[in-house]
């Protein structure tokens, strides 16, 4: 491995590269934590911003901040606002979860099995999450029946490619659903789809009034999901990706198998999402993570391309160059290799005039 940064340079970008303003940190502090801590950082978050003026990534953690301050029984002038916010996302999430359910629906009666990913699975765990679109995985064998499956029940979607491994479709109310045949990727593709499958677990039972009629990730995939998601999107949803992961550790953290969780990181080649991802919520918010985990990610090696894949997500302009070169590196090589053994006309002309420096300076 022969990487463009050290470790400890990775490991010390790992909350700029979440792009983090003081802010946001308070206001995953007001929305997540407890006490005194979520109080202080409430009010301090408030004296900051303008609460009708905030980008997008603050402004979706709105209705878990409400519901963690109405938890409190904080009296402001600002809650008035914030239920508002609440309200309007609690009613486009229940038509999304209407939506997701429908196409569940259908697919269970054409015999498919599905596991929920993404916002929907986390709304399980946090009923106040809001939910922008939803994920399905199936089987690679059944995406094909699962395209004419919804789209015989309203959904649109292009048509897939033989070799297609995803559908992104729409029902008539713009309710997106993304639907993949893979969770994680690595070389023994089938074996990790079917462990992925072999521990997906049924729905808890945390909602009595909402069920999907699918599957779950496990805690411990899912967990790993969050940090893949969070860690390959934009920085408007970095701060979301934060907080699903703290919320999940807090609620179904007896039930994550670290050494299994540290093991996957490292055969799938995903140990920098994990691990900076653990290191940004044991400097903001401290979750109950063992202490062994982060000490146990950092000695781990890491991959080049990994490394190359996290500098390039940092918008390392100089990396981008030399990655381009490297790509470019091996057609440049043959043809250089052709043009130097193929015979071609004037090539004992050209011979002469390549002197080596060596010859120059004697």
């Amino acid at each position: 491995m022969n990487p463009l940064h050290s470790k400890s340079e990775v490991t010390d970008q790992s909350i700029s590269r979440y792009r983090l303003t003081l802010e946001q940190t308070l206001l995953l502090k007001a929305t997540l934590l407890d006490g005194r801590a979520a109080l202080t950082a409430w009010e301090e978050w408030r004296s900051r911003v303008d609460i009708e003026i905030l980008d997008a990534a603050s402004y979706a953690l709105l209705p878990q901040l409400y519901q963690n301050l109405l938890t409190h029984q904080v009296k402001d002038p600002h809650m008035g606002r914030l239920k508002g916010v609440y309200r309007r996302s609690w009613y486009a999430t229940r038509l999304q979860l209407n939506s997701t359910q429908a196409a569940l629906t259908a697919l269970s009666k054409a015999g498919i099995e599905a596991i929920v990913l993404g916002d929907a699975a986390l709304h399980y765990y946090d009923c106040n999450r809001p939910i922008v679109s939803s994920y399905l995985l199936v089987g690679q064998d059944q995406l094909g029946l699962t395209f004419e499956t919804l789209t015989c029940n309203g959904w649109v979607a292009p048509v897939p490619a033989p070799e297609a491994f995803s559908l992104q479709l729409q029902d008539q109310q713009q309710n997106k659903l993304y639907v993949q045949t893979h969770l994680f990727w690595g070389t023994s593709q089938e074996e990790i789809d079917q462990a992925v499958w072999h521990h997906a677990i049924v729905p808890p039972s945390r909602q009595e009034d909402f069920r999907l009629p699918g599957f779950l990730p496990n805690p411990t995939d899912q967990l790993l999901d969050i940090c893949i998601r969070t860690f390959f999107k934009t920085s408007i949803l970095s701060i979301q990706g934060i907080a699903d992961a703290y919320l999940l550790i807090q609620i179904a953290g007896d039930e994550i198998e670290w050494h299994c969780l540290v093991t996957q990181a490292q055969q799938y080649g995903l140990i920098l999402p994990l691990r900076n991802l653990l290191i940004v919520l044991q400097r903001l918010l401290q979750p109950p993570v063992p202490a062994w985990v982060v000490p146990a990610l950092k000695r781990l090696p890491t991959t080049s391309q990994e490394l190359l894949t996290y500098q390039l997500l940092a918008e390392d302009w100089l990396l981008r160059v030399r990655l381009t070169l490297l790509l470019n590196r091996q057609p440049i090589e043959r043809q250089w290799l052709r043009l130097r053994y193929a015979p071609f006309p004037g090539r004992s002309t050209l011979k002469r005039l390549l002197v080596s420096r060596k010859s120059i300076i004697q």
